[in-house]
C-alpha cells in the first residue's frame, strides 16, 4: 500500500454505506445519539428549572459519565469473549424499556428526581458498549484502508445529532414537557433494536479468547505501557473530557440563566455546537488525509477549549451562537480522529480492550463535570467556563510538549 493510496479521498464512503452490517450499526449509533444529545439538553433543562442548581445539572452529567470510568475496561474484555451482536442487543432492548417507564411516570404523574437519576445512569451503562462494541465493529468492517473513512462517517451522524438532539429535546419540552422527550426514545431504541436483530449473529473479526478477564485486562495495560503514542493520545482524551466537554452541562444554565432564553431557544443555542461538528465532520470525510490525523486530535482539541474561553466572555446571543459552531469544529476534529487512531495504533487483537481503555479515560469527565459544577455554583457559569478552559489549555500545552509524537505524520501500520 503507497502513501498515496492510503490517502485518497473518499470514494470508499459510498462503498461502506453499501455494506448491509456497517449500514446497521451505523444507523443504530445515529438512533442513540440523537436520544444521548436529546436528553442531555431536555435533563438539563428539566433539573435547572426543579432545583436552580447549576451544580445539580452538572451531577446528572457526572451520573452519565461514571459508568464509562467504572465499567469501561471491563466492558473492553468481557467484549472479546462474548458475541458483540448479543451485547448490542441487550443493552437496545433495556433502554427501550427504561425510556418507556420513564414515559409512563411523567404521564402519572410520579416521575421524581431520582427516577430521572437512574435514569441517566441506566444510558450511562448502555454507553459503555459504544467503544468497545459498536465502533470496534465498524472498524472491524472497515478494515485499515478504509478505518478513517469510517469513523468520520460516524462522527458525522454523531455531530448531525448533537445538532437534531438539542433542537428535538428543546421543542419536545416545550410543546409535552418530558414525556414526550422519553417516548421518542423509546421508539428509536426500538427501531435501533430492530437494526441489531438484522445484523449477522456472528460479526466478522470477533474472535473468542482464551483466559479470564483480569488476564486480558492486564494484556491491555501492557500494550499501552509499551506505546508512546497510545498513551499521548489518551491523556489528551482525559483533557478533553476534564476540562473541555463538561462545558456543554454550563450551555443550557448561561442560555437561561444569562441570556434569558426559553427552552426552545436554547436547544437551538446547543445545536449551534452540533452545527459546527457537522461541518467539520463533513469536511474530514471528504477531505482529511490520514497524515494530519494526529495533527487534527490535538489542534482540535486546541480549538475546542479557545473557543469555550471565548463563549464564556460573551454576552451575546449572536456571538454565543457563532462561538457555539467553532467549538463544534473542534469537536469533530477530536472525535474522528479519537477512535481512528485508537484502532490504527493497537493490535487486532487488543482493540476491544484498548477501546475500553478509551472508555475510562472518557469516563474521567465526572471530575470535570463536579468541577465545573462547584465553580458555576461558587463564581457563576460563566466564570466557570473561563477557568476550565483555561486549565485545559495549560494541560494540553504539557501534553504536547511531553508527547511531541502527538503531531507527526499518521500512516498505515507498517508505513513509514
Amino acid at each position: 500500500m503507497t502513501a498515496a493510496a492510503s490517502e485518497r479521498p473518499a470514494a470508499t464512503r459510498g462503498s461502506l454505506l453499501r455494506e448491509r452490517e456497517f449500514l446497521f450499526i451505523w444507523l443504530i449509533g445515529t438512533l442513540s445519539s440523537t436520544i444521548r444529545w436529546l436528553e442531555m439538553l431536555a435533563l438539563g433543562v428539566y433539573v435547572f428549572d426543579l432545583t436552580g442548581s447549576p451544580l445539580q445539572v452538572a451531577l446528572m452529567s457526572i451520573l452519565r459519565m461514571v459508568p464509562l470510568a467504572v465499567l469501561g475496561a471491563v466492558a473492553g474484555a468481557v467484549a472479546e469473549r462474548i458475541n458483540r451482536r448479543a451485547l448490542l442487543v441487550a443493552g437496545l432492548v433495556v433502554m427501550t424499556g427504561v425510556s418507556a417507564l420513564l414515559a409512563l411516570l411523567v404521564w402519572s404523574g410520579n416521575l421524581r428526581l431520582w427516577h430521572v437519576a437512574v435514569g441517566v445512569v441506566l444510558s450511562g451503562v448502555f454507553w459503555v458498549l459504544d467503544f468497545p462494541v459498536r465502533r470496534t465493529l465498524l472498524g472491524e468492517i472497515a478494515g485499515a484502508e478504509r478505518l478513517g473513512a469510517a469513523m468520520s462517517l460516524d462522527t458525522v451522524t454523531n455531530n448531525g445529532t448533537r445538532m437534531l438532539g438539542p433542537t428535538l429535546g428543546g421543542l419536545l419540552l416545550e410543546l409535552l414537557d418530558l414525556q414526550g422527550v422519553y417516548l421518542l426514545g423509546a421508539t428509536l431504541y426500538l427501531l435501533a433494536t430492530v437494526l441489531a436483530l438484522r445484523m449477522s449473529s456472528a460479526p466478522r473479526a470477533h474472535v473468542e479468547r482464551a483466559g479470564g478477564l483480569l488476564g486480558l485486562l492486564a494484556e491491555g495495560f501492557a500494550v499501552l505501557r509499551g506505546n508512546r503514542l497510545l498513551t499521548g493520545m489518551l491523556v489528551v482524551t482525559v483533557i478533553y473530557n476534564l476540562w473541555g466537554f463538561p462545558f456543554i452541562s454550563m450551555i443550557p444554565v448561561i442560555g437561561k440563566d444569562v441570556l434569558g432564553l426559553s427552552p426552545l431557544p436554547v436547544g437551538l443555542l446547543v445545536s449551534a455546537e452540533g452545527a459546527g461538528a457537522l461541518v467539520g465532520a463533513l469536511l474530514m470525510a471528504l477531505f482529511a488525509p490520514m497524515r494530519h490525523y494526529r495533527r487534527l486530535y490535538t489542534y482540535g482539541t486546541l480549538t475546542y477549549l479557545l473557543s469555550a474561553l471565548a463563549f464564556a466572555l460573551s454576552g451575546w446571543v449572536v456571538t454565543s451562537g457563532v462561538l457555539l459552531c467553532v467549538t463544534g469544529l473542534g469537536t469533530a476534529a477530536f472525535a474522528a480522529m479519537q477512535s481512528t487512531l485508537i484502532l490504527l495504533c493497537t493490535p487486532a487483537g487488543a482493540r476491544s480492550r484498548m477501546m475500553g481503555v478509551l472508555s475510562v479515560c472518557i469516563g474521567t469527565a465526572p471530575i470535570g463535570f463536579l468541577h465545573i459544577g462547584l465553580l458555576a455554583d461558587w463564581f457563576g457559569a460563566p466564570m466557570a467556563v473561563a477557568i476550565s478552559a483555561g486549565e485545559g489549555l495549560i494541560a494540553l500545552a504539557l501534553a504536547r510538549r511531553l508527547w511531541p509524537e502527538l503531531t507527526a505524520p499518521q500512516h498505515l501500520p507498517g508505513e513509514r
